[in-house]
């Protein structure tokens, strides 16, 4: 996201419901983090960002082994993530070492 976007038009609002988040879901795992745990996590990393600031963004990359999730501040890479249940917490670890620096 930069300064340009708007938060609403980044991740989506009440009114769309989950389908901003679609491409961030990773079907792979729905047998181990079914979708609405999926829904679930990636709501919450999305509500952090956009209370981090328009610095932070979040993009999602395929790779043979599922979505890898980078997360960048000011377009340099911060740290790169898979999907799992820590996904929202190592995210907000990552954010807040981030702003120590």
């Amino acid at each position: 996201m930069t300064e340009d976007d708007n938060p609403i038009d980044a991740f989506g609002s009440a009114e769309e419901g989950v389908e901003p988040l679609k491409p961030y879901m990773d079907p792979t795992l729905f047998d181990t983090i079914d979708k609405q745990a999926q829904i679930d996590l990636l709501t919450s990393v999305f509500d952090a960002i956009t209370l981090a600031g328009v610095d932070y963004d979040l993009k999602a990359q395929d790779s043979a082994t599922g979505k890898r999730y980078t997360l960048l501040k000011d377009e340099e890479v911060i740290d790169v993530f898979v999907m799992d249940m820590n996904l929202t917490d190592n995210i907000l670890d990552a954010i807040e070492q981030n702003k120590e620096d």
